[in-house]
C-alpha cells in the first residue's frame, strides 16, 4: 500500500509534465492524469510514495509545491 498525494492541478498539460518532472528530479514518483470536469479539460499531478505520508508531502513541499496533499485511500 503506497501513499497518494494530489500536487497540483493545470489547465496546461505541459505544465502538469513539468511538476511531475520536477518531482522526478526530487525523487518523488508523479504520474500525470487527464480528466474533465464541466466540460473543461485539467491534468492533475499525483505524487506517490510507500512508507510515512508526512516524509513524502516533505518530498513534495521541499520540491516548491506547498499546496500538495494527501489524497484518503
Amino acid at each position: 500500500g503506497g501513499m497518494h498525494m494530489q500536487v497540483g492541478i493545470f489547465s496546461v498539460e505541459a505544465k502538469a509534465k513539468r511538476a511531475a518532472d520536477t518531482l522526478s528530479g526530487a525523487g518523488v514518483a508523479a504520474t500525470v492524469r487527464e480528466g474533465s470536469s464541466q466540460g473543461k479539460e485539467f491534468w492533475s499531478v499525483i505524487a506517490s510514495g510507500s512508507g510515512e505520508g508526512s516524509a513524502l508531502l516533505q518530498k513534495v513541499k521541499g520540491a516548491g509545491f506547498g499546496d500538495a496533499y494527501l489524497l484518503s485511500r
